[in-house]
């Protein structure tokens, strides 16, 4: 379950002259090495030092409290709250799991509960055949279900957490390297697949998944994602102490930034929409 999750900090330090102003940031391990170098880049350029220290999510909340770090990035897990009434806060980022199949299969959405009965053991529902989801001309075709791994991201976790009421996969799922995934979503049209990114085989398309069986189904866009419609996702916002906001203004802009964005997407995380990004940015300007 995501509540069992590390939100960890990578530790890094640029150097920049000695008479550079110090900022201290806190920062998930999930997306911390991703934002370093245009930090670091962006250090160099306006004399700022950044000193980013290795804590989770919790101990950064108490040490904004303490004044020990100007800002943090902190990872928010659905049904909990951002701290607004005691910190100034920002959306910044976002890490999901998408499901995909093979282009030839008729399915374009899936409701979470349907895919607790493809993925999931002791769910409400249980699906073992594409014709049990009603996809005419699929008949007895056997769903064969896949879970792409991948070095520090938390995709089956998340997709855990977001999709099965008791947490565990059917023994059916199979567990395959992110690298390998694809090619099996190509060469079996019976696949689906659970991924820490987006396709990149024009041949699989990414499931629109709705939270609720009759309703709306949304897919994995930056703007479905930003706005809650996604299911699947988890946030993670900037706080600081309002008596810091002239320090921390200094390094929203390129939090915001076009190179920022395309580091976290490079790493295949979802940044902010580009509208709402440029509106950010926007707003920080006197």
């Amino acid at each position: 379950m995501l509540s069992r999750l590390c939100f960890f900090i990578l530790t890094a330090a640029v150097f920049v002259p000695a008479s550079a102003e110090e900022i201290r940031i806190a920062a998930s391990d999930l997306l911390a090495d991703f934002i370093s170098a245009p930090l670091q880049a962006y250090g160099e350029e306006q004399a700022i030092e950044f000193k980013i220290d290795n804590i989770g999510s919790l101990p950064a909340l108490e040490r904004l409290r303490a004044d020990e770090i100007d800002m943090a990035i902190i990872a928010v897990p659905a049904n909990t709250e951002v701290p607004r009434e005691e910190f100034r806060a920002y959306p910044f980022a976002y890490d999901v799991a998408v499901v995909a199949v093979n282009d030839r299969n008729p399915l374009d959405k899936v409701s979470i509960g349907a895919l607790g009965g493809i993925f999931g053991s002791n769910e409400e529902f249980n699906y073992n055949s594409w014709g049990e989801l009603d996809l005419s001309g699929w008949g007895h075709r056997t769903i064969k279900p896949l879970a792409a791994v991948i070095d520090n991201s938390i995709s089956l976790e998340l997709f855990k957490f977001s999709v099965l009421s008791e947490g565990q996969m059917k023994a059916s799922v199979v567990a395959v390297k992110d690298s390998e995934v694809e090619g099996l979503l190509i060469s079996d049209a019976s696949s689906i697949a659970i991924l820490s990114r987006l396709p990149k085989s024009k041949k699989i398309k990414a499931l629109m998944i709705s939270s609720e069986s009759n309703g709306p189904a949304f897919g994995p866009t930056d703007e479905n994602v930003h706005y809650g419609d996604y299911p699947i996702r988890l946030a993670f916002h900037i706080v600081y102490n309002e008596r810091n906001h002239a320090t921390v203004d200094k390094v929203l802009p390129i939090l915001f930034s076009d190179e920022i964005a395309k580091a976290l997407r490079l790493n295949h995380l979802f940044a902010l929409p580009d509208t709402v990004r440029r509106q950010l940015t926007s707003s920080l300007v006197k």
